[in-house]
């Protein structure tokens, strides 16, 4: 028998961050978040430590920077690969609303 649930959830509303799967607290390997961000925003830079990270860029566009401020210029249908202890930012440089969804697991 399964442990685990299957589930589907509707993106909506303007919350700026929503954790779509994981917990941090109780970290079992996979992630997920919804991100949302304004014009000049940035999520700030981090990095996931041991974890492997996908970027889905769905809505604006932006720039991706990484490692020694390389940066690159993402928008609706970018996909981002970001490997482990890689410090890394997301930055809404257009007009609209930049969303996004990660997706982060351990390696």
């Amino acid at each position: 028998m399964f442990k685990e649930k299957v589930f589907c959830m509707q993106l909506k509303g303007r919350q700026r961050f929503l954790r779509l799967i994981g917990d941090s607290k109780k970290l079992r390997g996979l992630r997920s978040g919804y991100v949302i961000l304004k014009p000049k925003e940035s999520v700030g830079e981090h990095n996931t430590g041991p974890s492997e990270e996908v970027i889905f860029i769905i809505n604006g566009s932006g720039l991706f920077s990484y490692g020694k401020k390389i940066c690159i210029k993402v928008k609706k249908g970018s996909f981002i690969y970001v490997p482990p202890q890689m410090p890394h930012n997301v930055s809404n440089t257009g007009k609209a609303l930049l969303k996004y969804i990660y997706t982060a697991a351990r390696a």
